[in-house]
C-alpha cells in the first residue's frame, strides 16, 4: 500500500473538511457559495473513497468484491461531479449577470450523466476498471476516460474564464476572471507533468493546491465586496487609492463621490427594500456607464459611491451626463424619482495633493452640487 498517497489524501481531506465547515460558519450565504461548497464536498468523497481503496486487499471474498466495485464507482463519479461543479461555478462567477441557463446547464450535465452511466456498466463491461476473482484491482481499456472527463471539465472552466477576461470591461471582474484562469491551469500542468513523468504523482496535490486557492479567493472577495451591490467596499477602495495614486504618472486620476438624493425620503415613504432595490440599480447604472473604462467602482457607505478612474476630464464629465440620463430613464418606472449628487477631483491638482485632500475635494464638490440641486447656492 502506498502510505504516501494516503497521508496526502488524509491530510487533504481534512484541509476541505475546515474549510467547508469555517466557511459555512463563517461567511454570509451567497448564491454561488453552494456549487464551490459542491466542489469541496465531491473532492473530499474522491479522496476518502481513493484512501479505502489503498486499504482493500486482495481477498476471494464476495463482500471485499462489492465494496472493491462501490468504492471504484464512488471514486470515479466525485471525481468527474467536483470537476463538474467548478465548471458551474466558474460560469457564474465570470457570468453573473446571466446564471445558468435550462439548456447550458444540460450542456454542462450531459458529459457527467454519460460518465455515471460509464462507470456503473464498468463492473459489466470492464472498461474502466477490472476486479480479478481475487478483488485485485486493475484499469480498463478506457481508464484514460475519467482524466478526460475531469480535467475536460476544469479545461472549459479556463477556457471561459479566459475568455471573459478579454472581454470583461469591468475591473473588479477582470481581476476575477484573470484568477479564475490561473487556478484551472494549475491542475492541468501537474496533470501535464505526470503524464510526462509518471512517477511524481503531482496531479492530485496540484488540483488540492488550486481549490484552496479558489476557496481563499473566494473568500477575499466576500472581504472586500459589497454583499448588496457586488461593488467594492469601502476597505477596498482605501486600498485601491493609496495604490493609484502612487503610479499617477500614468495620467490624471478622479476621484468621484456620488451620493443618492432623497434617499432618507425613499426609505421612509417606501421602505428599506425600496432603499436596497435603488442602491442596486445605482450599482448597476455605474456599471454599465462606466463598462468601458476600466474603472473601480465602489459603495463608499450608505448611500455613497465612489469611482476611481483615469481619463480626460472631457470625458469624466460625459459619464457623469449619462448617469444622469440613464437614471431620468429608470425614474419612469419607479414611484419616485432617482437621482445622484455628484462631484469629483483630481490628484495632484490643487488642493487634491494629498490622499485625505483627495478625498475631502471630491466630497466636498459632491455637497455643493446636493445644495445645488435643492436650488441653494454653494
Amino acid at each position: 500500500m502506498n502510505t504516501g498517497i494516503a497521508e496526502m489524501n488524509l491530510l487533504a481531506s481534512i484541509l476541505f473538511l475546515l474549510l467547508f465547515f469555517y466557511g459555512k460558519t463563517a461567511v454570509p450565504k451567497q448564491n454561488n457559495h453552494k456549487f464551490l461548497y459542491s466542489v469541496l464536498c465531491f473532492t473530499i468523497i474522491a479522496l476518502t473513497a481513493d484512501t479505502a481503496l489503498l486499504f482493500i486487499k486482495a481477498t476471494a471474498s464476495q463482500g471485499a468484491r462489492l465494496s472493491h466495485y462501490t468504492l471504484l464507482f464512488i471514486h470515479a463519479v466525485a471525481t468527474v461531479a467536483s470537476g463538474y461543479y467548478w465548471l458551474i461555478f466558474t460560469h457564474n462567477e465570470t457570468l453573473p449577470e446571466m446564471q445558468c441557463q435550462p439548456t447550458v446547464r444540460m450542456a454542462y450535465t450531459l458529459p457527467l450523466l454519460v460518465w455515471i452511466l460509464i462507470a456503473f456498466c464498468s463492473p459489466y463491461n470492464h472498461w474502466i476498471y477490472v476486479v480479478d476473482v481475487q478483488n485485485a484491482f486493475s484499469p480498463g481499456s478506457f481508464f484514460y476516460l475519467q482524466d478526460i472527463f475531469i480535467y475536460g471539465y476544469i479545461f472549459a472552466s479556463g477556457l471561459l474564464a479566459f475568455t471573459r477576461y478579454y472581454t470583461e470591461t469591468i475591473l473588479e471582474q477582470q481581476k476575477l476572471c484573470l484568477h479564475l484562469f490561473i487556478y484551472s491551469m494549475i491542475p492541468l500542468f501537474g496533470k501535464c507533468v505526470e503524464v510526462v513523468f509518471p512517477r511524481l504523482q503531482i496531479a492530485v496535490p496540484a488540483v488540492v493546491i488550486s481549490i484552496v486557492m479558489l476557496y481563499l479567493s473566494n473568500m477575499k472577495n466576500e472581504l472586500f465586496l459589497d454583499p448588496l451591490t457586488k461593488l467594492y467596499n469601502r476597505r477596498q477602495f482605501q486600498l485601491h487609492l493609496a495604490q493609484n495614486t502612487k503610479l499617477s504618472s500614468q495620467g490624471n486620476i478622479f476621484l468621484i463621490f456620488f451620493d443618492i438624493n432623497n434617499f432618507k425620503t425613499i426609505n421612509d415613504k417606501f421602505g428599506h427594500v425600496e432603499g436596497d432595490k435603488a442602491l442596486i440599480m445605482v450599482a448597476q447604472v455605474l456599471k454599465a456607464v462606466f463598462s468601458d473604462s476600466k474603472a473601480f467602482l465602489s459603495r463608499y457607505g450608505g448611500d455613497e459611491f465612489a469611482v476611481i478612474l483615469s481619463k480626460e476630464e472631457q470625458e469624466v464629465l460625459s459619464y457623469l451626463k449619462q448617469i444622469d440620463l440613464s437614471l431620468i430613464d429608470i425614474s419612469k418606472a419607479l414611484p419616485y424619482h432617482l437621482s445622484l449628487s455628484a462631484g469629483y477631483s483630481i490628484y495632484g491638482q490643487d488642493d487634491a495633493t494629498t490622499l485625505e485632500g483627495l478625498v475631502q475635494a471630491a466630497d466636498r464638490k459632491m455637497y455643493c452640487d446636493k445644495q445645488e440641486k435643492k436650488n441653494s447656492l454653494c
